[in-house]
């Protein structure tokens, strides 16, 4: 993807209500002229280096999982499982109760209904209880975050979990970010107080946790499998073990996960300076 990541960053910035008169498109176009990309990506460089600071003096721990009850915010159909599905996998062994979200719909019709008969069988493996689908346009979920918060806050009342899993803010993938953003807003419109977990799918984040899924890494890996139609083309299910087996390097154990948690109100801090040059 020919994309500059500090646009991805902020690509979901909104006019407010004073810009009744320019549409999404112009606002859009306006944004990424030659000067304003210039200023943006410097903010965002700014903003990266901040956090990297921040995060690399924290100490990356190997956690343990504790049973909870768990909303995971997954952007696609098959992200659930590539990012955080051994520790998953772990907590289903404890009987935590999971609740899975998929923020975008398929790329077509048919698409749509392979993916999502997919996302039932993988469902159904690792024994999530409760699996809903929001059908946000796949590609353009930035145009649509306040609508994904809104939805994502209908969850949050409804299920009421300990823990939300979902992608780091600065992930590279535009579909991703707006997803963390939705979550940050559904947040702020709920007051919810738990721990969110950032998990990996296309950028490594800056972990503070790591989990070791040595156990289930076969759980995991058959999981992704089950989504044949994604790995059909690319390997994700290599890719993200091979992600796994390298993060485990760090806490001497042969596969692990790593995460950037934070409470609540620090997840909506990091996401909102994101989206702010």
């Amino acid at each position: 993807m020919d994309v500059n990541p500090a646009w991805l960053l902020f690509s979901d910035v909104r006019p407010s209500s004073s810009w009744s008169g320019v549409n999404n498109v112009e606002f859009v176009s306006l944004l990424n002229t030659p000067p304003i990309r210039r200023i943006r990506e410097f903010g965002a460089l700014r903003l990266l280096r901040r956090l990297h600071r921040v995060t690399h003096r924290l100490p990356v721990q190997l956690r343990p999982v504790e049973r909870k009850r768990i909303l995971v915010v997954a952007p696609h159909m098959d992200d659930d499982v590539i990012g955080p599905g051994g520790t998953l996998a772990l907590h289903r062994r404890l009987g935590s109760e999971i609740s899975v979200v998929f923020c975008a719909g398929g790329a077509s019709p048919e698409d749509d209904r392979t993916r999502k008969e997919e996302s039932r069988q993988a469902a159904a493996y690792m024994g999530f209880e409760r699996v809903e689908w929001l059908d946000f346009p796949t590609g353009a979920m930035a145009l649509h975050e306040p609508g994904i918060g809104a939805r994502l806050a209908e969850l949050l009342r409804d299920i009421a979990p300990d823990q939300v899993f979902c992608p780091f803010v600065s992930d590279h993938h535009r579909d991703h970010t707006a997803a963390a953003m939705g979550v940050a807003e559904a947040l702020t419109l709920t007051g919810w107080s738990g721990d969110v977990w950032c998990y990996e799918i296309w950028s490594p984040l800056w972990p503070n946790v790591a989990v070791d899924i040595t156990d289930v890494v076969d759980v995991k890996r058959h999981a992704i499998d089950l989504y044949a139609s994604q790995v059909k083309g690319l390997h994700y299910t290599d890719g993200a073990l091979g992600l796994n087996r390298y993060r485990a390097l760090r806490v001497y154990v042969p596969y692990a996960e790593a995460f950037y948690v934070a409470n609540a109100a620090q997840f909506v801090k990091i996401s909102r300076q994101m989206n702010t040059v």
